[in-house]
Order: C-alpha cells, then structure tokens, then sequence
C-alpha cells in the first residue's frame, strides 16, 4: 500500500509498505484527508530528532472510513463504512496524568503519525477503538480532518476563560490561530485583535470575520505597529481579558503578556522550537495569569458539534493536495505561502 514515508530531513518518500491488520480493540480504517502540521514541518526540516529510529509514516490529522472493527471493539457506531475523525493519541490508562482524566498529559504518549505506529498518510492504518470519533452523516472527510487542529485551539480557548462580550487578543494567524478566532467567534467573544505579519493570512482572517457574522477589531501587522498599545487604546487602557498566543516566537509571548488587563490571562498554545527570554515581573506586575494549552483532552465532541453547527467555516484557508504533493506542500508552509493544506489520501 502506498504511504508517505520521512526518512530524514526533506527526504521524503511515496513508497509500498506492508497492510497492517487489527488486533483486539483496534480498527482498521483507510485514511481520507490527513493535515499537513507545524509539528510534522519540523519533523520535515530537521529530521526524526531522535524521536523514532527508523523511517516515519506521517499524518496524525485525518479523517478516515473504518474497514474492519477488531475483537473487543463495542461501539456500535464504529463498523464498516462509517467516516470518522481519528483522535491520534496512544495512551497508557495507567500514569498519574491519565488517572486524573488529564490523558494528553500520558507520560507513556505514542503520537500516531509521529511514531512507529503508523500514521494517517497511508492507504490504511490501524488505531485503538477509542482514537475513532464517528461522524454525523452532515460532515464531510475534509471536516473531519480538520477536527484535530481545531480541538488543539478549542483547548487553548477554553483555558483562556474569556466570557461571552469579553475581548481577546491571537497572535498570529496560522491555522491554530485562525481556529482560534472561530473559536472565540462562536463563543460570543466581542473583541477580538488579531497580529499577524503576512498579509494573506490578515486578508483570511478578515474573510472568515464577514463568513462569522461579525469582525475582528483590528487586524494588526506587528511589524507596522505597536501591538500592546494598539490593544490599550481599543479597551480604554486596560487590555484585552486574554491574549492567546499561536505564533511561536518571543516578540508574541511579549506582547500577550503586555497586552493582557490585571487578572486575565496570557495563553500560549504555539510550539516554542527556541526559548524566550523572560522576567517574571512583566506578569507579576501587571498581574497576567500565564497558562500553557498542550493538545486537546476530551475536545473532539465539542469541535465536531461545533461543525456541525457552521462555528468554523473552511473556505479561504483550507486546500487539498494530492499524496505525491506533500514534499512540496512542506516547502510551500516553509515559505508561507500557504495556510491549511490537507493531503488527500486516497486521490489519483
């Protein structure tokens, strides 16, 4: 079967691999759409990173059809045929985090698609029977693949706290951070400031404010302005109730903590490749909450309802490409030039 194999940095392959086959509480599912993430982009720039030894399936972003349901799989909902959105993370019931109910915290964490595994970019791969979220039948698999993503911004959302009429700051305009501003959208968030350099991703963002029935306050490039100030002016001086950090880079952790009122929160959900130099008393004194969003626990239903209910719109910053493309879709998000791609597994 035909799978998207990473071998080093920027060697990667289109290449026949062995079909796996399900054991007791698996499911074999053949992949439909599978999201090209920053997580699999740095895995694409440096290599395995000592991560795993040998060659990498990606994919831990997808949507798939169920083909075959193992022993001890009891789901009715899970047979053959249903379109499902794969939760990806492999984990052990067993550790502290996981007895807490805080799984995506696992000390014993497989990531599907960042393990031997397997991974989503494979014309069938084999996962636990609870990493399946069925879909309702409006869904689409291009849906279904982004529920992953969007579960990753639902959290940090939800770790803000912003209440409903409140205002809020995103730092960049990613996918994570465009799913963020949906999510704060469809939460009643009034306010919302959005920073971000590229001048395309500001034009997306100011698309899926008119498609949401509303608008970003400002859409601001950090490089023309003063960010933290423009946010003051736009509360009376105060700032917004949280700043929601998804760009990665020290002048965005900067500016959530200065931007944020006393008593709110600076969440940052980015994934840090370099570390930021920081004093504390930037938070102490201007008394900001900092608060890391790692992954999703127990996010997938909400975001699906969410769906569901048009809460997060595609159009403007979600593409297809076929699987022979994903090296090229790597070098296009190296460049920018690109938001949301989503790999169509099963495409000529």
């Amino acid at each position: 079967m035909r799978a998207a194999v990473l071998y080093e940095a920027r060697d990667l392959r289109i290449e026949d691999v062995p079909e796996p086959s399900p054991g007791p509480g698996e499911v074999l599912v053949r992949p439909r759409f599978a999201g090209l993430c920053g997580s699999d982009l740095h895995f694409w720039e440096g290599g395995l990173r000592g991560v795993v030894q040998d060659p990498l399936i990606l994919g831990h972003e997808f949507s798939a059809e169920v083909v075959e349901v193992g022993p001890g799989v009891d789901d009715p909902a899970i047979r053959p045929g249903a379109l499902a959105s794969v939760e990806p993370m492999w984990t052990c019931g067993q550790c502290a985090p996981c007895r807490r109910g805080t799984y995506n915290f696992c000390r014993n964490m497989v990531w599907h698609g960042l393990s031997p595994k397997g991974g989503g970019m494979s014309a069938l791969t084999v996962v636990r029977g609870s990493m399946v979220h069925v879909l309702p039948e409006s869904l689409t698999a291009v849906q279904g693949a982004l529920v992953e993503p969007i579960s990753v911004a639902h959290h940090a959302v939800s770790k803000a706290q912003v209440p409903a009429g409140g205002s809020a700051l995103v730092l960049g305009a990613g996918p994570i951070g465009i799913a963020v501003f949906l999510d704060l959208r469809a939460r009643g968030v009034e306010r919302i400031v959005v920073s971000e350099p590229s001048p395309d991703r500001r034009a997306a963002i100011a698309h899926l404010a008119t498609l949401t029935g509303g608008g970003a306050d400002l859409v601001l490039d950090p490089a023309a302005v003063d960010v933290p100030a423009a946010v003051r002016e736009l509360t009376g001086g105060e700032g917004v109730d949280a700043s929601i950090d998804a760009a990665g880079v020290e002048p965005a952790f900067h500016a959530a903590i200065a931007a944020t009122r006393p008593g709110g929160r600076a969440v940052t959900v980015a994934v840090y490749m370099k570390p930021v130099t920081f004093h504390p008393m930037a938070a102490f004194l201007g008394g900001v909450d900092i608060v890391a969003s790692c992954a999703y626990c127990n996010d997938f239903p909400a975001v699906i309802d969410g769906l569901v209910n048009g809460s997060y719109p595609l159009d403007g910053w979600v593409r297809p490409i076929p699987l022979e493309g994903v090296a090229a879709g790597f070098a296009a998000l190296e460049r920018g030039t690109e938001l949301k791609l989503l790999v169509d597994v099963q495409g000529p």
